[in-house]
């Protein structure tokens, strides 16, 4: 039932899903009050220092583009080739594409949930000469997990489980890839953390993207993307290390959190703040720890 809902929604121009948008926003925060308190002391413990009004503000604006986003991605499972080059622009992204003379160009690409990440993945197939396997946890419910794999293969993207990439990378490590992943995700505890300062919190990131540029030796980069206006996006492609090996792990992830902190101040209500992101814990030597290091590599950058 979920797949076809998803498809009929689909099926609107996009025009009539922003009114409809807009109303699912209003009910989202004022009604439903879908997460409201998380997305409070996310923004109030991210941003300590605004007013009151800034707070109010931004949650509204927030609740608006995410409803926003929301009916672009379902939008995103029939839009044209030519209508998502219109919709989101890019700039910077030579490294990763090759010319007809060329060997096709490999990389790690990570982002964040900032924007329409839905079409960022389309996107990235799009525009990337080597074959792009796309990262993402499965959904829970069967319809809505199959509305997104088709949407999100749509323009050649290969579909890659978090739980099967280490087999899968060792399996196709002899062909030249894009992999691309967001991770700023908060880490399950079974999984390699690393702890550092990300918003003025202590924050876990898991290790994996680091793990996955020391096994590949790929280069490793990070795709910003910033609202132009509704529905209109422009992704730029920026360099964590270029060259595989001149960078330990801990400091990758640093440089990867420098970004993604530094993307979000610049447009802070298009980050997903209904995410529990901090919900793990750092022991207090942890925490001493983390703040040391994000210190001392920040000011050696």
């Amino acid at each position: 039932m979920t797949y076809w809902i998803y498809r009929a929604i689909a099926s609107l121009p996009l025009p009539i899903s922003y009114r409809i948008a807009r109303v699912l926003a209003w009910l989202t925060e004022r009604v439903f009050k879908y997460r409201l308190t998380t997305v409070d002391q996310n923004l109030r413990r991210s941003f300590p220092d605004q007013s009151e009004a800034w707070y109010a503000t931004t949650r509204q604006r927030f609740y608006q583009q995410f409803a926003d986003v929301t009916v672009e991605a379902m939008y995103a499972w029939r839009m044209p080739r030519n209508e998502l080059e219109d919709r989101m622009t890019i700039t910077g992204w030579e490294p990763l594409i090759s010319s007809n003379d060329e060997s096709p160009k490999p990389g790690i690409l990570l982002s964040i949930h900032h924007n329409n990440w839905e079409w960022l993945l389309q996107r990235i197939s799009m525009t990337v000469s080597s074959p792009f396997d796309g990262i993402y946890k499965p959904l829970h419910d069967s319809g809505a997990e199959r509305f997104a794999l088709e949407a999100r293969g749509k323009h050649g993207a290969n579909l890659v489980t978090l739980q099967t990439l280490s087999k899968y990378v060792l399996k196709s490590r002899r062909k030249a890839r894009v992999i691309g992943l967001l991770a700023d995700q908060s880490p399950g505890k079974r999984e390699a953390i690393h702890w550092t300062q990300f918003l003025n919190q202590t924050t876990a990131f898991f290790m994996g993207p680091a793990t996955l540029a020391r096994l590949t030796k790929y280069p490793v980069y990070f795709a910003r993307t910033r609202r132009l206006s509704q529905g209109h996006y422009h992704a730029e492609l920026l360099t964590i290390c270029a060259e595989p090996g001149t960078m330990s792990e801990s400091e990758l992830i640093e440089k990867y959190v420098a970004l993604a902190e530094e993307t979000i101040r610049l447009q802070p209500e298009s980050y997903l703040w209904t995410n529990r992101r901090w919900k793990l814990e750092p022991p207090q030597a942890t925490l001493e720890m983390a703040a040391d290091a994000s210190e001392e590599i920040q000011s050696n950058p």
